[in-house]
């Protein structure tokens, strides 16, 4: 069976886990995490936050804000060009997001120059919602003003040579970090410890998830649970793979997984190492460019940009100060 990869996250884990093992889910409790590092998986929040119709930077920053309070260091990682297994997905997408662009803009057209009733405006102005969380776009200058927050709050940031959560899973195996804010549950099979899920688009409420209550919870050893997730269907699951209910997925893994048998091709295999992070090294993930960028640390605070993005934003006042300290 030949198979290329698709983008499906790990297809039915989040629902199983709330079902199964719900104790895993918590409220943070910020005083717990006081001098440790979070990693932010960047892009997720900033195109979620766009969807939603909300400023980008504003989402961030007030993210940013709360860990500052509980004295949480965050460093924040872009994705960089996708890698080449999933280009069928990413051009799939690309040809989704123009679609829904062209209509948008069409949309907002009509909604400008024609002379529409209260019902034909509200109805248009519903479907440009839709679309826009379908297909939503960071502009250039939306990624320069995320760019000047950071600068200015002094959070060190670099964008990944291709995904951020390579990035991420690595700086946690390597102990750098000890959580991740993404709403991506692959984290879990790259053996993230601590999961942070943004439950609203405006990260005002957030979810953690342990990886090791998950493991218990299901008597599962790492590398069972990362071939139950290849299993339920991953981001690294072949096109062709029919995805397995978790209540089949995981007693399969626990009897072992013949990957040979399953899938001779050995795209299989490959995923489940590549969320094991197996044979990975930082200069395959980073290039050198950012690689000297993350050496050189957290870059100073910059309080004058940070007042000037206060008062563009028309943020409490109180971010400034916030925002300027260390957070540990």
């Amino acid at each position: 069976m030949y198979c290329r990869y698709q983008k499906m996250g790990i297809r039915g884990l989040n629902t199983f886990i709330k079902w199964r093992i719900p104790s895993a889910r918590t409220s943070p409790n910020w005083s717990k995490y006081r001098g440790t590092t979070w990693g932010i998986d960047c892009s997720c929040i900033l195109y979620r936050a766009r969807a939603a119709n909300l400023s980008p930077t504003t989402v961030l920053a007030s993210l940013l804000v709360r860990l500052r309070q509980a004295g949480i260091r965050a460093i924040c990682i872009f994705d960089g060009r996708p890698p080449a297994a999933k280009s069928e997905t990413i051009e799939s997408r690309r040809v989704i997001r123009q679609a829904a662009q062209k209509e948008m803009e069409e949309i907002r057209a009509d909604i400008n120059e024609r002379d529409l009733t209260i019902s034909e405006k509200v109805a248009m102005e519903t479907r440009h919602a839709v679309l826009q969380n379908k297909a939503p776009v960071i502009s250039g200058a939306d990624k320069d003003d995320v760019k000047n927050l950071l600068y200015g709050a002094g959070v060190q940031f670099i964008t990944a040579y291709g995904e951020a959560d390579d990035v991420l899973a690595y700086l946690c195996r390597t102990g750098e970090v000890q959580a991740v804010v993404s709403t991506d549950m692959d984290m879990l099979a790259r053996g993230v410890p601590l999961l942070v899920i943004p439950d609203t688009n405006d990260t005002s409420v957030l979810t953690v998830i342990r990886l090791a209550d998950i493991l218990s919870g299901l008597g599962l050893t790492q590398i069972q649970f990362v071939e139950a997730c290849m299993l339920m269907g991953s981001d690294y699951s072949c096109k062709g793979w029919q995805p397995m209910d978790p209540r089949v997925a995981i007693p399969a893994a626990c009897t072992g997984v013949n990957w040979d048998e399953i899938d001779p091709t050995g795209v299989m295999k490959q995923g489940r190492d590549m969320l094991m992070g197996t044979d990975i090294t930082w200069n395959d993930i980073v290039s050198e460019k950012q690689r000297a960028k993350w050496s050189q640390g957290a870059p100073p605070v910059e309080p004058a940009n940070l007042a000037a993005l206060v008062a563009t934003h028309k943020w409490p006042a109180s971010w400034s100060a916030i925002l300027g300290s260390l957070g540990t």
